[in-house]
This record gives C-alpha cells, sequence and structure tokens, in this order.
C-alpha cells in the first residue's frame, strides 16, 4: 500500500467528488426526473422497501422461501417482475452486482443478489463452525438481512431532505435531495458489496500508521489523533496479526472532510462513499466475511455521541488511555522477545512465540483503536457540527449509522481476530510436540534450568568446599514461570502444564558432573514418590536442596468452561505425605533439608503436612531441618541435628525418658509469629480480548499459619548434638551425655544427669548442667549458668553474666566469666575463678580457691568466706606496678596504667573484708598467697608488715607490692600450675582435643613486664 501524502488525500477526494457528480450527469434529465418522481412518492409512502424476484429466479434451496417469509412477516412488499433477472438490472441498478436500486416505487433489494451473498455466508460460516469463541449463532436466517436494510432506508431516505436544509443556511448550492438520496443508497451498496472483498495487502501498515500520524499532526482540530499515532511503536515486521485487518488507513483521511464544516453536501457524500468503500473494502479473509455478514444480520451498531462545538467533541472522542494501553502491549511483547533469545539457544521458543502474539494482537488493537477513534472523531465532529446548525441532521444521521456499523464490525471482529492468532500459535505447540514427543512447556523448564546453572555456577560448584564434602548433589525446583503460564493460557493448553520442575545436579572438585555418578546404580531422585537414595555413594555428600522444593506427588489438571468466555483449569495434587532419604552409609554427609516445603494447604486453613523420614548411615552427619515433623535415624558415629537455619519454631527437646543415648523427642510449636515454607495453590489469569484463562499451579509462600498454633514432633535417634533454633527454646536432657546449642534466643537448658555440654550462645540464657561433670558456655548475652553436683566448667561469655557452682567439699569447678560485669560464686571445694574483663564480683566459697586476675581487666571484688589454702595469680602483672592500701575493712590492690600509678582510682582488686575478724567467726576472708607473674608471693603477713612499716615511718596509708614481698622466685609457680592441672583436669571431662592446660589458662611467660622495674620509672600520684 502506498504512503499517505496530503496531495494524494486531495486528489482522491477530489476524484470522488467529480465521479459522484458525472455519474448524475450521465443519468440524463430523464432519469433525474425519474429519481424527483420517485423520492416524492418515497417520501409520501413512508419508507417504502420492495423485495424484487425476477421471474426466471428459483433461489438455491430453500432460501427463496426462507426470503418471502421473512420480508412478508416485516411488512416488506414483494413484487415478483415479468423481466428476467439480466434485463432487470441493467434497467434499475446499472450492474448485475448491486444489491440496491432506486426505482419509482420505492427502494428495491435484487433477490438473486441477497440470496447469492447470503449463500456465500452460510458457507464460510460452516467452514468456521461456532463454538463459543466465535461471535454470534449461525448464519443464514434473512430476516435479520432484511430488517437492517429496512434501518439503513429510513437513514437513505431522511438524507433526500439534505439540500433544502443546507440550502435554508447557505445560497449558491445546486444538489439536489435526489441526488442525495441516490448518493445515499450508493453508499449502502457500498457497505455490503465490499464485505466479501479480499484485500490482503499488510506491507506498509506500519509505515501508514506512522505518515497518518504526521499528516494529522498539521491537521486543525485532529493534531491531537496524530501525535497519539505517531508515539505508537515501530510496527515493522508485526507478522501475520494483521491478516485480518488490512488496507483499513488509506480511507481515514478521507473520513475527516465529514468533519469539515465548510464542505458542501457533494464532497461529504462522496467522502462517505470512500470512506466505507476504503475501511469496509479490505478487511479480508473467511472470518472476517462471516462476522462482517452477521453483524449486518443482526443489524448491530454502537453510537457515537457528543455535543458542543467540533473541537472539543473531535477531542472528547480521543482516549489517550487506549493508545497508551496499546503501546503498554508493544512494549511488554518487545522485552519478553528479548528475554527469550537466550532461551532459544536453550532449545526453548515459547517466549518468542508469546512476543508474536503479543505483537500480533497489539497490531490488531492499534488498527483497531485508531479506526475507532477516527470514526468516533467523525461521528462527533458531525453530530457537533449539527447541534450548531452548520449541517443538516440527516448528515448527523448518516454518518453516525455508517460509522457506528463500522465500529460495531471492528469490534465484534476482534475477538475472532485474537483466536485466529492463537489458534496459529498453539498449531505450532502442537507440531513441536509431535516431533520431539515431549511436553512443550516442560521443555521450558528445562530450558529456565539451564539458564539457572550457567547463572550460578560460582556458587553451586563451591558447596562441596562450603560443607567440606567431595561430593554435592543438589536438589532445585524450578518454580512457576509466568511467561510459560501465559503462554499455556492464550493457547488453552492449561491442562497441559506444570506448577514447574525438580532436578538432580551434581558437583564434584568445582565442577558439574554433566551425567549421573556411575556408582549411581537406582534412581537417586523420585518428586512423584518422595524417594531419594543415596546408600549407592562411596563420597562424602552433601545433599543439599537449594530453592524450596514443592511436596512430592502427582498433579492433575482439567481444564473446563466456567462462563460464556470465561475457563479454568483447575489442578488436583495425588500427594504423598512423606519424604523417605536414604543416606550415604560409610561416610559422612550433610543433608540440608531446610528448604523443603512441609506444609501444604488445602483450603479452609487446613494443612496437609509432609513427614521426613531420613536413614543415614555409620559416617559423622549433620541434618539441618525444615518446619515439618521429621524421623531421624542417625546410626552410627558423631551426628548433629540443626534447627536454625530456617523459622522452625518454638523449640523444646526432651531426653528425660531416653533409655538409649541420643535419642529425644523434640516438640515445635509453629503459630504466633513462626513463618514457615507453606505450598500453596495460585491462579495466574490470562486474557485473550474477551476470553479469560484462570490457570491454577502450586507455588510457595514463606508465611504465618493463619494463627493456627500448629505442633510439629520430632523423634530423633542416635544423635549426639543438637543446635537449637533462633528463639527461645527449651531443652532437657537425658541421663547420659547430651551437648545442646541454644543458637540465639533466651534459652533454658538443663542438662540433667551425664557428663554434658551446653551452649546458650546469643540470647540471654540459662543454663543448668545437673548431676555430672559438665561444660557451660554462655556465649553472646547476660546469662545463668549453674553447675550442678560434680566438677564443672562454667565460661560467661561475652555479657554481664552469673556464674554459680552447686559442689561439695570435693568438688573441683572452672568459673571464667569472660568479658562484661560478672558474678562468680565458686562452691564448697577447690575452685578456679577468672572473673574475665569488666568489674567482676569473685566468691570462692569455704574451698581453698584460685582467683586469677590480668592487666586488662576491670575492677574486681573478690569476696572470699573460707579456705586457708586460697591463692590469687597476677599472671602478667609485676608486684612493682601494683600498690596496697587499707581502707576500712577492705583491702585495695591498685595497679599502674600507662606507666602511672593512682592511689585512690578503683582499677584493680578489692579485697572485701580482709581485715575484718570478729570474735567466734570462723570465715576467713584474706588470700593467703598472691603471686605476681615472676612468682614472687605475698603474704597476708609480709602485707601487715609493709603497710605497718610504711605507716610508722613514712606516714603513708599505702605500700608498693615490691615493698610487700614474702618471697620469691620462678619455682613457685610450679606448685600453683599443679594446683590449677588439677582442676581443669577434673572439671567439665574435658577430652584430650579439647584440655585446657594451665599454662593457657595463665599465660605465662619468661619476659620481662613491659614496665620498667625501676622505683623512678613509675609515677605515683593520689587522690582523694
Amino acid at each position: 500500500m502506498p504512503t499517505i501524502t496530503t496531495a494524494q488525500i486531495k486528489s482522491t477526494l477530489q476524484s470522488a467528488k467529480q465521479s459522484a457528480a458525472n455519474k448524475l450527469h450521465s443519468a440524463g434529465q430523464s432519469t433525474k426526473d425519474a429519481l424527483k418522481k420517485a423520492a416524492e412518492q418515497t417520501r409520501n409512502a413512508g419508507n417504502r422497501l420492495i423485495l424484487l424476484i425476477p421471474k426466471d429466479y428459483k433461489g438455491q434451496g430453500s432460501s427463496l422461501n426462507d426470503l418471502v417469509r421473512t420480508a412478508d412477516e416485516l411488512g416488506i412488499e414483494v413484487q415478483y417482475d415479468e423481466k428476467n433477472g439480466t434485463a432487470i438490472t441493467k434497467q434499475v441498478f446499472g450492474t448485475a452486482e448491486k444489491l440496491i436500486g432506486l426505482t419509482e416505487r420505492g427502494v428495491t433489494i435484487f433477490a438473486p443478489q441477497l440470496d447469492k451473498l447470503l449463500q456465500k455466508y452460510q458457507k464460510a460460516g460452516n467452514k468456521l463452525g461456532g463454538s463459543a469463541e466465535n461471535i454470534g449463532d449461525n448464519l443464514g436466517k434473512a430476516g435479520g438481512i432484511l430488517s437492517t436494510f429496512q434501518n439503513f432506508l429510513g437513514t437513505a431516505l431522511s438524507s433526500m431532505k439534505i439540500d433544502e436544509l443546507i440550502k435554508k443556511q447557505k445560497s449558491g448550492g445546486n444538489v439536489s435531495s435526489s441526488e442525495m438520496a441516490e448518493a445515499s443508497i450508493e453508499l449502502i451498496n457500498q457497505l455490503v458489496d465490499t464485505a466479501a472483498s479480499l484485500n490482503n495487502n499488510v506491507n506498509s501498515f506500519s509505515q501508514q500508521l506512522n505518515t497518518l500520524g504526521s499528516v494529522l499532526s498539521n491537521t486543525k482540530h485532529l493534531n491531537g489523533v496524530g501525535n497519539k499515532l505517531q508515539n505508537l511503536p515501530n510496527l515493522d515486521n508485526i507478522g501475520a496479526g494483521l491478516d485480518t485487518v488490512s488496507g483499513i488507513l488509506s480511507a481515514i483521511s478521507a473520513s475527516f472532510i465529514l468533519s469539515n464544516a465548510d464542505a458542501d453536501t457533494r464532497t461529504k457524500a462522496a467522502a462517505g462513499v470512500e470512506l466505507t468503500t476504503k475501511v469496509l473494502g479490505n478487511v479480508g479473509k473467511g472470518i472476517s466475511q462471516y462476522i462482517i455478514a452477521q453483524r449486518a444480520a443482526q443489524g448491530l451498531s454502537t453510537s457515537a455521541a457528543a455535543a458542543g462545538l467540533i473541537a472539543s467533541a473531535v477531542t472528547l472522542a480521543i482516549s489517550p488511555l487506549s493508545f497508551l494501553s496499546i503501546a503498554d502491549k508493544f512494549k511488554r511483547a518487545n522485552k519478553i522477545e528479548e528475554y527469550s533469545q537466550r532461551f532459544k539457544k536453550l532449545g526453548y521458543d515459547g517466549d518468542s512465540l508469546l512476543a508474536a502474539f503479543h505483537k500480533e494482537t497489539g497490531a490488531i488493537d492499534a488498527s483497531l483503536t485508531t479506526i475507532s477513534t477516527v470514526l468516533a472523531s467523525v461521528s462527533s465532529g458531525i453530530s457537533a457540527a449539527a447541534t450548531t446548525s452548520l449541517v443538516g441532521a440527516p448528515v448527523s444521521a448518516l454518518v453516525g449509522a455508517v460509522t457506528g456499523i463500522i465500529s460495531g464490525i471492528l469490534e465484534a471482529s476482534k475477538q475472532a481476530m485474537f483466536e485466529h492468532v492463537a489458534s496459529k500459535m498453539a498449531d505450532v505447540i502442537a507440531e513441536w510436540e509431535k516431533k520431539h514427543g515431549k511436553n512443550y512447556f516442560e521443555n521450558g523448564y528445562d530450558a529456565r534450568h539451564a539458564a539457572f546453572l550457567e547463572d550460578n555456577f560460582k556458587i553451586l560448584s563451591q558447596y562441596n568446599k562450603e560443607y567440606s564434602v567431595e561430593r554435592a548433589v543438589l536438589i532445585t525446583q524450578q518454580h512457576w514461570d509466568t511467561l510459560i503460564g501465559e503462554l499455556a493460557g492464550v493457547t488453552r493448553n492449561g491442562d497441559k502444564t506444570l506448577s514447574g520442575k525438580s532436578y538432580i545436579d551434581y558437583y564434584e572438585e568445582g565442577k558439574r558432573l554433566e551425567k549421573k555418578p556411575d556408582e549411581f546404580q537406582k534412581q537417586v531422585f523420585d518428586p512423584l514418590k518422595g524417594n531419594i537414595d543415596l546408600s549407592d555413594s562411596k563420597s562424602s555428600t552433601l545433599l543439599k536442596f537449594v530453592t524450596p522444593l514443592l511436596t512430592p506427588g502427582e498433579e492433575i489438571r482439567e481444564r473446563r468452561q466456567s462462563g460464556k468466555y470465561e475457563y479454568i483449569t483447575e489442578l488436583l495434587v495425588k500427594g504423598v505425605d512423606k519424604w523417605t532419604v536414604k543416606g550415604v552409609q560409610d561416610k559422612g554427609a550433610v543433608y540440608d533439608y531446610s528448604n523443603l516445603i512441609q506444609h501444604a494447604s488445602v483450603g479452609n486453613n487446613q494443612y496437609r503436612e509432609i513427614r521426613i523420614e531420613s536413614h543415614l548411615g555409620d559416617g559423622d552427619d549433620k541434618v539441618f531441618l525444615s518446619a515439618g515433623s521429621a524421623n531421624i535415624y542417625a546410626g552410627k558415629g558423631h551426628d548433629v541435628v540443626y534447627y536454625d537455619k530456617t523459622d522452625t519454631g518454638y523449640l523444646t527437646i526432651d531426653g528425660t525418658k531416653a533409655t538409649e543415648a541420643g535419642n529425644y523427642t523434640v516438640t515445635r510449636v509453629l503459630g504466633g509469629d513462626v513463618k514457615v515454607l507453606q505450598e500453596v495453590v495460585k491462579e495466574q489469569e490470562v486474557s485473550v480480548g474477551k476470553r479469560t484463562e484462570k490457570t491454577q499451579y502450586r507455588s510457595y509462600e514463606f508465611t504465618h499459619i493463619n494463627g493456627k498454633n500448629l505442633t510439629e514432633t520430632d523423634n530423633l535417634y542416635s544423635v549426639e548434638e543438637l543446635i537449637g533454633t533462633t528463639r527461645a527454646d527449651k531443652f532437657f536432657g537425658s541421663k547420659f551425655t547430651d551437648i545442646f546449642h541454644g543458637a540465639d534466643g533466651d534459652d533454658l537448658i538443663e542438662g540433667n544427669d551425664g557428663n554434658d555440654r551446653l551452649y546458650g550462645d546469643k540470647g540471654n540464657d540459662t543454663l543448668s548442667g545437673g548431676n555430672g561433670d559438665d561444660q557451660l558456655y554462655g556465649g553472646d548475652g547476660n546469662d545463668k549458668l549453674i553447675g550442678g553436683a560434680g566438677n564443672n566448667y562454667l565460661n560467661g561469655g561475652d555479657g554481664d553474666d552469673e556464674l554459680q557452682v552447686q559442689g561439695n567439699s570435693l568438688a573441683k569447678n572452672v568459673l571464667s566469666g569472660g568479658k562484661g560485669n560478672d558474678k562468680l560464686y565458686g562452691s564448697e571445694g577447690a575452685d578456679l575463678l577468672d572473673g574475665g574483663e569488666g568489674n567482676d564480683l569473685l566468691k570462692g566459697g569455704y574451698g581453698n580457691d584460685i582467683y586469677r586476675y590480668l592487666s586488662g581487666y576491670g575492677h574486681h571484688i573478690i569476696d572470699d568466706d573460707g579456705g586457708k589454702e586460697d591463692k590469687l595469680s597476677l599472671a602478667d602483672i609485676d608486684f612493682r606496678d601494683v600498690a596496697f592500701k587499707r581502707e576500712g575493712n577492705d583491702l585495695i590492690m591498685y595497679k599502674a596504667e600507662g606507666n602511672v600509678l593512682s592511689i585512690g582510682h578503683e582499677n584493680g582488686i578489692t579485697f572485701r573484708n580482709w581485715f575484718e575478724k570478729e570474735s567466734g567467726d570462723i570465715s576467713n576472708h584474706q588470700i593467703e598467697q598472691i603471686f605476681d607473674k615472676g612468682g614472687r608471693i605475698i603474704t597476708p603477713d609480709s602485707l601487715k608488715k609493709a603497710l605497718e612499716y610504711q605507716q610508722r615511718n613514712h606516714k603513708a596509708s599505702y605500700v608498693y607490692g615490691n615493698d610487700a614481698l614474702a618471697y620469691g622466685s620462678q619455682d613457685n609457680l610450679n606448685p600453683l600450675i599443679n594446683e590449677i592441672s588439677k582442676i581443669i583436669s577434673a572439671a567439665g571431662n574435658f577430652d584430650v582435643k579439647e584440655e585446657r592446660t594451665a599454662a593457657s589458662l595463665l599465660q605465662l611467660s619468661g619476659n620481662a613486664s613491659d614496665f620498667s622495674y625501676g622505683r623512678n620509672s613509675i609515677t605515683l600520684t593520689t587522690s582523694a
């Protein structure tokens, strides 16, 4: 189709105008007189319509009888002419191709031509079928056609008044009402005749659209339309989407003449003929014929009402949202096409197919919206002109009828056009499946997974190193893909699509194994039955679910019609309620179940639970659990179960009833603020014009359980170590050895009997060892650690902790406060107390205790209640760097900081009630031996003598540590080290790998102090 130019538009209009004038002049004066007479008679008769049947016409089948019967019912006069059909057409119609003629008897419908047209449409209709996705009912009833012609007749006859109305407003007009009537009849002929034309020229659609926008931008009152057309996306190479909407834009320019108040009626009539011919003349192919015939048969049209001046009416008739929606459709199609390029290389063309669908239907939308907008503008302009008496009302009625029927035809055609494109896409999918013997949409997920492996290779290939295993077995779920689902809906294949697909891949030494390892003779992964079998593996292995895995089972889909244009593909899952895992037999393995979905919503707040049952081997295994119930048969080896990798609820671990070591019942509450992975059924809705397709699919959410307090129960067998959740957990140990980790949260951990190891980790935890030689580690937070009967090791960690032991005189305990302001309470036995950094309180109790203090510690208070052989180790401090002073009944030790020894600044140790000795008091608040790092010793007696000497001779209340020595030698440290070693070896039942040596605790060093030993090297200050 050639490009439109302004000159061509003018030329076309002039040619049409001249053609109409020539026809009238060639008819001769007698014809004009006959027409005038017919006009008068017709006006007087009042819309007279005649069905004319030649004597030689028998009709096709029963159609002639149908025509006669229907005409009679409608009150249409049936006349049988003695002339044959050829003679009649030459006399009345001028050509054998005309359907309607104007005679002195009235407006005549030529029965043979109408019957021929009906038969042609009937064949097209039968060929297409009559599903709910096509428009209307079966064609073949003549009543609709004749009824429509009656409606058109009223419009045509009313136009005969145009001339006298125009003459009242303007002078010099010489167009008669008969001529206008003839032009109106000619217009109707063109409307019917061109409905069956077959012009498929779509080569220049995009160019025409852009050119039209450019022309209109410079046209008065219509520049808004032009600008919007110019802003539409490029429509080049849009495919076959326009094979049912073609050759329409060249006529639009002619229609603008109809909205020009200054144009004469002859020009308007010629423009109307041109508009109808061009717009409808190229709406091609059988499907268009069928729909147009139906619309004409049903007499359907659309109204286009507006008021006011022409300029405002035209503006109001344009919908910017329509064009914006179309532009968005093309933008999305282009993005999908760009996205599709990668997956084409991976063997999947579905995205490109979907992009083509949107481009083709977008082209249809663009063309129809353009036509409808222009037609609405034309009709609105004419209506406004009629309102302001610039043109006559019949002109407005005529144009409204023509533009209305065109808009109605095109709107009704849209759905069939969309379905036509969708069917082509469905055919492509069917051909692919026939050729490859595989589900087309499953192939789409395969391509998605291949891209996933490429994009995440660096992460996936490092899992074996991260988990310290030789091989990583990775299971990945490709979840519902909206583009795949959209294509399935568009092509009516919702029952063939899948909610996704799961995959298993193997990695070793940073490489992906292209094939399954030879040693796996069994099916490793069966997502339908819920089986995973790693029992053939000879390597230490990681089993990891990289993405949330849907519950095991088979999907069953059924597509059904739920409304006139509504369809739904419903999903039924025939699932199993358990994952069964056979683990690696002779090697250690890691089983990461944290991404397993174990809860499925089945409607009405009901849930289906999927358990995990793991049969592990004899290696040292690690198991990371998800939010559902599990049975773990850990087997031999040191096996650890983790609950902290995902939200697994409020945890209670109970081993109190265990008859074998490592057996626990774990109860988890999933209500409140707990979020877990849940499988849910969602719907994707796709629209193809009026048709909507809803497809159900499985997805997942990480969310609350709708306020329900679900309780899950795990049964653990032969598990040596347990790690809690990030919440406040409760641990109740067995009579055997328990190893518990609270992880995050404020946990309550009780070891009960047995030699237990309890770790509070983060949070403000309470740890109670119970009977046995226990190790308690508070971790971060303000913790409370309680060592029961036995020899215990307590380490508070960071935070303001309280450590206490409850042993008899034979107990040996280690209490280490760590960072923070801690309180340490010893037992009646021999305790080793180390407050650590911060301002701490240390009470050793009645036993022979050993206290430890370093230069980096804060102000400690030692309140010792008894014992005759208590000791204090200043592990990294020299006596030359400290001074002692009496304040009341307390003894204060000051230490140098930055080579400055400040008397009065509490930065060392306060020995509470050092000098207190009441009658009958058996308590001994003094420390019998104080050691510096060089092994030198201060005793209560040597300190007393030094203080008395200083007071007596120097009037001073303090004494340097170096002046209060009793005796000193490096060898003095050996007995101290031996005593500490005995306590450590007894406390907490340390094994060889974890034994704390006395030397490490004391941080012994043969190096000299960082401080100079000369008296003059230390600056002494006093403060009130």
